[in-house]
């Protein structure tokens, strides 16, 4: 009798192990068809220029982000002119001026994220000066100082994100010898606390981070030894990282742009060790496999802006000694 009875919770755990595999194959094919799904959805849309001159004229190194329901542009350079003014459009068309004169100093090379009821921005550059503040505001108008020296080295092209309300800021470049930053700091508008002098993914300069799946994703960029990256990192607390892949499908390359919803993320154009300026955008639902849409009809550039906004895919501005112009003055969207 006990031999039956063994025998028979034999076949049983067998069937369940069975029915467990199968499980989860079908979810890994679920996923697979989600994936391919979403990429050649993605292959059936276009881009489309919206605006071929934005009245605020052409720049780089500003940064976006959508707060009230709007596609917000804040300061910038083009040429040897740097910008501390703040536009907004409903439709990326039509600007306005909120402020011609914010009351941060003129900056490119700045960092930008949201939290709840603010933008604040980060750090940035004017001419010989790097700053290492902090200024948020309600409106776009009305700019208030939240931190005037931060604990944080004066800085430009690093990333700062807002994740479940504590902002990240990680990384960039400083003036000194050696000055790339592999730090990470974070705060919540007012106290600064040090996560890392040197988190895992090393010091680096000219990546993107976004928020997708509630974790922070920091992808690309330079090194301290000048080498141009592509690896993605991701974590769901800042302090705690994940390689996700050292080597994604997209070519090296710093000064490109991320940005995300519910689908997965897009990466869009930046510049490589050749000074070759990109014109792709990559999409990822998972940060590991990455797909080249197609060839853009867009021109190629690379300290631009993007966000995904009233479900497509923004990209603003930037720079590119590929074009006559270098600084562009043009919007473009993706769907």
């Amino acid at each position: 009798m006990k031999t039956k009875l063994r025998i028979l919770h034999i076949v049983v755990l067998i069937t369940l192990l069975v029915f467990t595999y199968s499980c989860e194959v079908d979810n890994i094919q679920d996923i697979d068809k989600t994936f391919e799904s979403s990429i050649e959805e993605h292959k059936s849309s276009s881009s489309a220029l919206v605006n071929k001159e934005t009245p605020y004229g052409g720049r780089a190194g500003h940064t976006s982000c959508i707060f009230d329901n709007k596609i917000w542009v804040i300061a910038g350079v083009q040429n040897q002119f740097t910008y501390n003014d703040v536009w907004c459009s409903l439709d990326g068309e039509k600007w306005t001026q909120i402020n011609s004169n914010a009351s941060f100093n003129q900056r490119y090379g700045h960092a930008m994220t949201v939290t709840k009821d603010k933008m604040w921005i980060a750090g940035g550059m004017q001419g010989n000066q790097l700053y290492n503040d902090l200024w948020y505001s309600k409106n776009g108008k009305e700019w208030m100082l939240a931190t005037q020296n931060g604990p944080f080295s004066p800085r430009r092209f690093h990333s700062f994100t807002n994740l479940n309300g504590r902002m990240f800021l990680i990384g960039g470049l400083s003036s000194a010898p050696g000055s790339v930053n592999g730090d990470i700091w974070v705060t919540d508008g007012v106290s600064w606390n040090l996560v890392t002098n040197l988190a895992p993914f090393g010091r680096r300069y000219g990546h993107k981070t976004t928020i997708y799946k509630n974790r922070i994703w920091v992808i690309g960029g330079i090194d301290e030894n000048g080498n141009y990256l592509n690896d993605v990192w991701y974590s769901a607390n800042g302090f705690q990282w994940f390689l996700a892949t050292p080597s994604a499908q997209f070519s090296p390359r710093r000064n490109h742009t991320l940005a995300a919803n519910k689908k997965g993320m897009w990466l869009t154009a930046g510049v490589d060790a050749n000074q070759d300026y990109f014109d792709d955008i990559w999409f990822s639902q998972d940060g590991v496999a990455w797909q080249k849409i197609k060839k853009q009809s867009f021109p190629s550039r690379a300290y631009h802006s993007s966000v995904h906004f009233d479900n497509k895919l923004w990209i603003i501005n930037g720079f590119s000694l590929e074009n006559e112009t270098p600084y562009l003055q043009d919007v473009w969207t993706y769907e």
